[in-house]
């Protein structure tokens, strides 16, 4: 077996916690390799990168930059494979870039995050670690994937919620399964990939993100000249208010029309394709909204930025392919 890389960004898997306040260790230690060397001996070469040291709710447009840098730079004949440690506030949306930008990555790429510092009391990092490791050396997936306390499509993780720090899954009903590909065979996940994406990318371009709620005015969003396209993610029917009864500022369709005499484009996500829609999402869509189907706001949103900031293809293209497994197919 060949040696595994493992590419260190900081994060809680990262940290150590003193007086109570919880920061990445300033020195950059390995705490999670020398944990799983202490717990299995040497039977894994590794060879570690500091590629960041943050807490990954300063995650940011840099920060994506130098990830990609890192990775493209990566020959992975070198190696069985790579796993990226991330802090879990922001995994949701790092793992959706990746894995849609390394689509055709042909040894498998794990992200993974810890709830708890290494050491600490209920802390799943060195699990994520060891279950990456051990996925790893039975070599069965190519691709990114995100492993935390499961294994997830990365472009389908929904953000832990707030009370338990628990990640969902988009489009996934069930509970208890250590894999989680809704519909994906594994045959579909080891079939090599074309390679879309081939130079760093310059996040220079925005993307506005709203997302809706009951009696918004839109008239408080003034996209700026950077912004280049915005994303709305609307309640589960895919609808907003298109009533102008109370002011036109509260509705979305007015929104768009007047982002588009801006030459801003608006993108509404979540509408699922052959089915009924209400009124209002006709609405919505007639006024010349552009919609993105049966993907999670969080993939939707990193899918624009990467669209909208790469030169390789024009972005209605890429917003039109399924570049990793971002759209949940219904039979």
């Amino acid at each position: 077996m060949k040696k595994i890389l493992v590419l260190f960004t900081g994060g809680t898997i990262g940290s150590i916690t003193t007086d109570g306040i919880i920061d990445v260790e300033r020195e950059g230690k390995y705490a999670v390799v020398e944990a799983y060397k202490s717990a299995y001996g040497d039977d894994v070469e590794f060879e570690c990168r500091q590629v960041l040291n943050i807490l990954s709710e300063n995650m940011g447009f840099s920060e994506w930059e130098k990830m990609i840098h890192e990775i493209n730079s990566i020959d992975t004949a070198l190696y069985s494979g790579v796993i990226l440690t991330h802090g879990s506030d922001t995994l949701a949306y790092t793992s959706a870039l990746l894995g849609m930008y390394f689509r055709h990555f042909d040894i498998p790429l794990f992200i993974i995050a810890s709830n708890k510092p290494i050491g600490e009391k209920g802390s799943n990092g060195l699990f994520n670690f060891t279950s990456a490791v051990g996925l790893i050396k039975e070599g069965k997936y190519k691709g990114v994937f995100t492993l935390y306390e499961r294994v997830m499509l990365p472009t389908r993780v929904i953000p832990a919620d707030t009370c338990r720090d628990k990640f969902g899954v988009y489009g996934y009903d069930g509970f208890n399964d250590f894999s989680v590909f809704s519909g994906v065979s594994e045959n579909m996940l080891s079939r090599p990939r074309e390679r879309i994406f081939h130079n760093d990318v310059k996040f220079g371009k925005r993307v506005l993100f709203i997302e809706g709620y009951p009696a918004m005015d839109f008239g408080c969003f003034v996209p700026n000249k950077d912004t280049a396209a915005v994303l709305y993610s609307p309640y589960h029917s895919a609808t907003a208010c298109t009533d102008v009864s109370e002011g036109k500022s509260y509705a979305l369709t007015e929104f768009i029309k007047r982002c588009i005499t801006k030459n801003i484009m608006v993108y509404i996500c979540g509408l699922k394709r052959k089915v009924p829609i209400y009124s209002t999402v006709a609405e919505i869509i007639k006024a010349g909204s552009i919609p993105i189907y049966t993907t999670s706001a969080v993939a939707a949103y990193m899918k624009l930025l990467l669209a909208y900031n790469q030169e390789e293809m024009p972005v209605k293209e890429v917003m039109g392919k399924d570049l990793f497994f971002e759209e949940v197919k219904f039979s």
